[in-house]
């Protein structure tokens, strides 16, 4: 053990070395990216408008995990163990999306907000197309640890475009195991049930992220170019360095659900909000 001269002790602080789990919510302004409560079809048969190359699918809002709209879009799956991407076929032939990183070839692109694919060269009027894909219903996104772990949140951020225009409320609340939080509410309430607890934190005006936050960052302007890879707007961060850490326990079924509260996506390019956390095997 060191000491100064005068017998302080000195002490070092190192980062811990538990494995850190960073997790980003959808982006609040785009319907295409509310993956989690998404409603999965299959083979649904697309309707031709008429000129034999774009086919409206029963639904709008078709999730998009290939055009970076969402973290680590490649390895996203539904809770049943699906990819979110849009599969085509053409009289049960697979048909290729084209791929973004060129803007060209491929046999078809999706207009995901609308619901329509879109063939590049017309089909023949017979042609039978199907999709499999999947489509938004709402906006929650939950923050919850792994099975047999403890996920414990201690630092967060929100990132606004500077177009964003609050449109609705953010509800911020944390549920648990009525068996472990009210069990004086059993049987009435059925055991393994997921309660509010407490009141949500509500962010009804954007004075309200500024109120709650503790920091934020210099603007970050525009950079990455114009395309899809790019931000063309400037960015707007505000930061929750929370002083104790939130510690969300799988065994007590904890976790923290982000939800628009009448599912009116925000106006302008971007909004989501990350966690930083970390996740441990519960002692």
């Amino acid at each position: 053990m060191h000491a100064t001269s005068d017998g302080r002790q000195v002490v070092a602080f190192e980062k811990s070395d538990t494995p850190k789990k960073t997790i980003v919510s959808h982006d609040w302004t785009d319907p295409t990216t509310w993956a989690e409560s998404a409603v999965r079809v299959v083979n649904e048969v697309a309707t031709d408008e008429g000129a034999h190359t774009s086919y409206a699918l029963a639904h709008v809002n078709v999730i998009d995990t290939y055009h970076g709209k969402v973290s680590q879009e490649d390895f996203l799956l539904s809770s049943g163990g699906f990819s979110y991407r849009v599969a085509v076929t053409v009289n049960d032939v697979a048909k290729v999306e084209q791929d973004p990183h060129y803007g060209t070839g491929g046999d078809f692109t999706v207009n995901y907000a609308a619901g329509k694919v879109v063939f590049l060269s017309a089909l023949d009027p017979t042609d039978v197309v199907k999709v499999t894909y999947h489509y938004a219903t709402n906006s929650t996104f939950t923050v919850k640890p792994e099975a047999g772990k403890s996920l414990k949140l201690e630092f967060a951020e929100v990132q606004f475009s500077d177009d964003v225009e609050v449109t609705d409320s953010v509800l911020f609340q944390a549920y648990g195991f009525v068996d472990v939080f009210a069990p004086q509410l059993m049987p009435g309430i059925p055991s393994g049930t997921k309660i509010p607890l407490g009141n949500p934190v509500v962010y009804k005006a954007i004075s309200d992220f500024q109120n709650d936050a503790v920091k934020s960052h210099p603007v970050y302007p525009a950079f990455g170019g114009n395309g899809w890879r790019g931000s063309p707007h400037s960015l707007i961060i505000m930061d929750w360095d929370y002083v104790s850490a939130t510690n969300l326990r799988a065994d007590y079924g904890m976790e923290i659900r982000l939800s628009l509260q009448h599912n009116t996506p925000f106006g302008g390019w971007y909004a989501t909000a990350t966690f930083y956390c970390l996740s441990e095997p519960l002692p």
